[in-house]
């Protein structure tokens, strides 16, 4: 990320509180002192630690985040975000932008049919090269016309997309709005199971209602959010 941005952002953006930005579904967190794990859910959506580092805990699964790797959430997932190091003069500032489905969608519908992609593999943390920070560069930077952002934030996000599906990972995201595949199934679940949360969980009711055997239900479920549909629903009414 350019340094000039960067301290763009650190100019204008409040501290230890998110905001969303004046482009839709973009938003920031800007920490200037250590914090304890926080759980919340994270919706659909590419986060990007633009300077520091924070950890991500997803289960009993911990992973470290910094300025080279991005975290995919291609479904609603409980989780735990810790800070440890972070202060005024050195602040820790994360970038997270929802999921477009529909955009998504239309993207990759405009790539060759015959473009090979990347193996199934689940897993949120993905390498993030120089084209996909480059294109989130223009999208920050574009904070600063207001004018244009209505007409150009969705061009540099398709963009972001187009690399992203082109990315050695990008099977992970083409698998989320291909209607019927396991990912598209399992964000149907997590989505019924927030709208539902205080209500008990009927493991064959959601399976059936994703069109799912009962195995293959929670197999791809743990795959997808590292817990089970119990302990899923368990860890979002924390």
């Amino acid at each position: 990320m350019n340094q000039t941005t960067i301290d763009q952002l650190l100019a204008v953006l409040p501290r230890n509180k998110t905001i969303e930005s004046a482009v839709s579904g973009l938003f920031f967190y800007c920490a200037d002192k250590p914090s304890k794990a926080v759980s919340y859910i994270q919706e659909p959506s590419i986060c990007i630690v633009l300077q520091g580092e924070r950890e991500i805990y997803l289960g009993a699964d911990c992973q470290r985040f910094d300025n080279s790797n991005l975290m995919f959430c291609p479904v609603n997932i409980p989780l735990s975000m810790h800070i440890k190091h972070a202060s005024i003069k050195n602040p820790v500032i994360v970038l997270s932008m929802k999921l477009d489905l529909a955009m998504i969608r239309d993207v990759l519908a405009q790539l060759p049919t015959t473009q090979p992609m990347a193996g199934s593999h689940l897993g949120i943390k993905w390498h993030l090269d120089d084209t996909i920070m480059d294109a989130f560069d223009r999208l920050i930077r574009l904070l600063n016309y207001p004018n244009d952002i209505d007409f150009l934030s969705s061009l540099i996000q398709q963009e972001i997309y187009y690399r992203l599906l082109l990315a050695e990972q990008g099977n992970k995201l083409k698998q989320l709005v291909v209607s019927g595949s396991h990912t598209h199934r399992i964000a149907q679940a997590t989505d019924w199971i927030k709208a539902h949360l205080d209500e008990p969980i009927m493991v064959e009711s959601l399976a059936s209602r994703c069109g799912m055997s009962i195995s293959g239900f929670h197999q791809h479920f743990k795959e997808i959010t590292q817990l089970s549909p119990l302990q899923y629903q368990k860890k979002a009414c924390d």
